[in-house]
């Protein structure tokens, strides 16, 4: 009989050993990672034709009696586009919230111009940003499979620009900004995953996508 209570005993803690843990299981220890992503960006923002519009907003056009001069123009520009965006991201996750690291982004923006009687193409205008700019992010949710998350960078930016018309050939350059504010992206993977930015503004433009990659340091 007491080997049979004795049996019984330890069965009974076993059982209560496994459902303690069953009901309250242990939480994993948030691993610190390095996340490196690869994205491409629809629109981004030019700074500098959007300050131009911005300061010129409310401005008259002038009569068409002013237009006429010996130095007016005799093309005009044709349709814009723009190459999107092409940006590679560092962050290392310190911890489950809060991400730090850097974002590089180039784009480019070109025009033709077209000779304004007979529409013919007399020459071209392309406009390169390159930027690099710290980046922190924000993560609401941070599972292994599926994230949720916001970020915020701001930082230098540099610009070249090259004007051809009819063979003669201008550059130059200057300082600007880039900046990408991200109000809600999404991560879907554990290590190798895709990821979106859905409401997005600024330099990496207002819809992003792509592909990232997160590693520990096994030391």
């Amino acid at each position: 009989m007491k080997k049979i209570a004795i049996l019984f005993l330890l069965s009974g803690f076993y059982t209560f050993s496994i459902a303690q843990r069953w009901i309250t299981p242990e939480q994993s220890k948030f691993v610190p990672y390095y996340d490196v992503r690869f994205g491409v960006g629809i629109k981004p923002f030019e700074a500098a034709y959007a300050a131009n519009n911005f300061l010129n907003f409310g401005m008259m056009v002038p009569p068409i009696n002013d237009l006429i001069g010996f130095e007016t123009k005799d093309y005009y520009n044709g349709a814009r586009y723009t190459t999107n965006v092409l940006y590679c991201e560092y962050i290392y996750q310190a911890n489950k919230l809060v991400g730090v690291g850097a974002t590089l982004t180039y784009f480019a923006y070109f025009n033709d111009y077209l000779d304004a009687v007979s529409d013919a193409k007399v020459g071209s205008n392309t406009i390169h940003h390159i930027s690099l700019y710290p980046t922190i992010r924000f993560s609401w949710i941070n599972n292994s499979g599926f994230s949720m998350y916001s970020s915020f960078g701001i930082g230098p930016r540099q610009v070249f620009e090259i004007n051809d018309i009819r063979s003669n050939v201008q550059t130059s350059s200057r300082n600007s900004f880039g900046c990408q504010l991200t109000l809600l992206g999404l991560t879907i993977g554990k290590n190798f995953y895709c990821f979106s930015d859905f409401i997005t503004i600024g330099t990496q433009g207002i819809l992003t996508g792509g592909v990232g990659y997160r590693f520990t340091n096994r030391k």
